[in-house]
């Protein structure tokens, strides 16, 4: 086990004696842009644009961050910081340890991935808000300042490797020729998922499999969406995420949990878009007679 060394328990103590009401609900909203969750939906609707390969990536980049996530915290072991001791205003469900943590891998890897997409005052500024959101867990009490800068570093390793490899597949075509012939790339695709099944929460877990099962059933159909721009995409949008909310709330339940968050990945990259694919050829077969 991994113990805080006393410099971190100082660090936490010295961050929370300037706690205040303004402040805590301030980093309580902050801290979500390090939720994996807000980059899915952004994901989602990268995806319903007909911007597949930047969703593929988004997502490939929130996968490999969970497993490595998953894959470390029970090796190091580290406890969250004890109620008792700090003023521990969020509370983690998934997991009671703490190194690394995983809003800080999430964030770090985003910031990594879109690296090379900002221009340089925008690179500040992003780097300023990754710090924010590093600061916050320390101040929210569910990390010790070490968890957050090995997270940020490790999401920011798996950014910049996740860009690399877009880059080297930057020809995919995402048909359905193209995704049997790259392996490589399924297979690891595959190990970040079996590593997030047998590590991380079985239902966000499997939430990963639908997105990726999703996709590579969408291409091997021989399916395409059309990218859409104007009030036709915002329609798009708009039905897509109802049907999505819908189901992240049957994720509520604890007894369908897993199969909702599988239904929820599925229905990003597969059953709603093919079904809205299927429907518009329709509108246009129609419109042709």
């Amino acid at each position: 086990m991994f113990e805080p060394l006393s410099a971190e328990i100082w660090f936490s103590h010295f961050v929370q004696s300037f706690s205040n009401s303004s402040a805590d609900y301030f980093f309580l909203v902050l801290t979500q842009l390090g939720n994996p969750m807000l980059w899915i939906a952004l994901s989602a609707f990268l995806y319903w644009k007909g911007e597949e390969k930047k969703s593929f990536f988004l997502t490939t980049t929130i996968l490999f961050a969970a497993a490595l996530v998953g894959l470390l915290k029970p090796l190091t072991a580290r406890l969250r910081p004890a109620a008792g001791e700090f003023g521990v205003l969020v509370f983690e469900k998934d997991s009671i340890y703490s190194l690394p943590s995983g809003h800080a891998t999430t964030i770090g890897g985003i910031f990594g991935y879109y690296w090379e997409k900002f221009e340089k005052n925008a690179k500040f500024g992003g780097l300023i808000i990754v710090l924010l959101v590093l600061f916050s867990r320390v101040y929210l009490g569910a990390h010790f300042i070490g968890d957050v800068i090995v997270g940020g570093l490790f999401g920011f390793l798996i950014g910049r490797t996740i860009h690399f490899v877009e880059q080297k597949f930057a020809k995919i075509k995402f048909n359905q020729k193209r995704v049997l012939e790259e392996i490589g790339l399924v297979s690891a695709i595959l190990l970040g998922i079996v590593v997030s099944l047998a590590l991380r929460d079985l239902a966000i877990a499997s939430g990963f499999l639908g997105y990726f099962g999703g996709v590579f059933a969408f291409k091997l159909m021989n399916m395409d969406s059309v990218r859409l721009s104007g009030k036709k995409l915002w329609v798009k949008e708009i039905i897509g995420f109802a049907g999505l909310g819908g189901i992240v709330v049957l994720t509520q339940f604890s007894v369908v949990s897993a199969e909702a968050y599988f239904l929820a990945g599925a229905w990003i990259t597969f059953a709603y878009p093919a079904l809205y694919e299927r429907i518009a050829i329709k509108r246009g077969s129609a419109a042709a007679h």
